[in-house]
């Protein structure tokens, strides 16, 4: 099987779609890994460490495309990238079609496809293995984020998150009862604020509660509840996730005009919409921008601010997949393994989440019949 890695860095993604130790397994296991010159440049890995290991390194995203039965992607493929993509071709990666263009996913319908998402592979436990691991990247993010942008020279509050003696911890208010959550709540509670998490699990807010020794609170993410606690954050933080779906808007405009001037908003969701009524996508050149008097922070590939470590999660992740597939096929990988037939969106020219079939108004049909 021919694998292809694009480089993705005019879309300022830093992360890549393998790192050399993934190169190495699939070239062990005789397969071709076509690398685009240049794409392990900002996660540290030079076009050499992927040669020395039995990659090829070609120079156009056209050639690899060309080239490759999968494709694999970190940032969302665009438009431009579409037009590359070659008949019945397997594309593997982030695709977030819950906030698509409908045009680009009639555009790889044409081409039959078969798009596998990242975001939507999911384990019989309802688990998100690709997710979880990110999320446990992310979630450590937001403390150092937080800190960074909280400091009176960024426009923020002047607080320090832990606190010193006799001055008490910035308050963090963590909406959502995902491992995103999970992971965020934890670093916040790691660095010293006083944390505060809303959810709408009951059973995973206890679950928190006892990973953490009941050293934060929980309340149920009730309209009141939100209003009354995100109006005493200093940070916030949304953590909201719906597989394959956009994400729900859990704080409102109404909620954001109430926060504290100079408080903070990191947008985790942002990748499907945002959970945040003022939220917009934003970049690592342009990370931040203020409404409402709010600092808000969202950056759709957060993780990307760590590429070699997200890279080499991601990598560690995918490779499993890749050899099942260049075993038996992706057909038979699926029924095989369902966490992986969960992750398909398209499938020889239709639709195969019924979810995503309706939001764009297409024919939906079943992976298998």
């Amino acid at each position: 099987m021919n694998i292809g890695v694009i480089n993705e860095s005019g879309k300022i993604e830093n992360r890549c779609g393998l790192s050399p130790s993934g190169v190495s397994f699939l070239v062990e296991k005789g397969h071709s890994v076509y690398m685009q010159a240049g794409s392990g440049l900002k996660a540290g890995y030079t076009n050499e460490d992927f040669i020395e290991l039995g990659a090829k390194v070609v120079f156009t995203k056209e050639e690899v495309f060309g080239r490759s039965d999968v494709a694999l992607n970190i940032s969302p493929i665009n438009e431009e990238e579409a037009e590359f993509v070659k008949e019945g071709q397997i594309l593997f990666g982030f695709h977030h079609l819950a906030v698509a263009r409908k045009s680009l996913v009639e555009d790889l319908l044409k081409k039959n496809v078969s798009m596998i998402g990242f975001e939507i592979v999911q384990e019989e436990n309802d688990e998100l293995p690709f997710l979880a691991s990110l999320s446990e990247i992310a979630g450590q993010m937001c403390h150092v984020i937080s800190g960074h942008h909280l400091q009176t020279g960024q426009g923020g509050r002047g607080l320090l998150i832990g606190g010193v003696a006799s001055v008490p911890p910035a308050t963090a208010v963590v909406v959502g009862s995902t491992l995103l959550a999970q992971s965020a709540a934890r670093a916040m509670l790691g660095a010293g604020a006083h944390t505060m998490v809303l959810g709408r699990h009951m059973d995973r807010l206890r679950e928190m509660e006892q990973q953490v020794g009941r050293r934060i609170v929980t309340l149920m993410a009730s309209k009141y509840n939100l209003a009354r606690i995100s109006s005493v954050a200093d940070i916030l933080i949304g953590a909201v996730l719906r597989p394959g779906e956009k994400a729900p808007v859990m704080i409102t405009r109404e909620m954001v005009k109430n926060m504290k001037k100079g408080s903070i908003i990191i947008d985790l969701s942002i990748d499907q919409g945002g959970c945040v009524e003022t939220s917009r996508p934003t970049s690592l050149e342009q990370p931040t921008f203020i409404e409402e008097g709010v600092i808000h922070y969202c950056v759709p590939n957060i993780t990307s601010t760590v590429s070699r470590t997200s890279t080499k999660v991601l990598s560690n992740m995918v490779v499993p997949y890749l050899l099942q597939i260049g075993e038996v096929g992706l057909e038979k990988a699926c029924r095989a393994d369902p966490a992986l037939a969960r992750g398909v969106y398209l499938h020889k020219g239709y639709v195969v989440k019924k979810r995503t079939a309706e939001r764009f108004g297409l024919e939906h049909k079943q992976l298998f019949k």
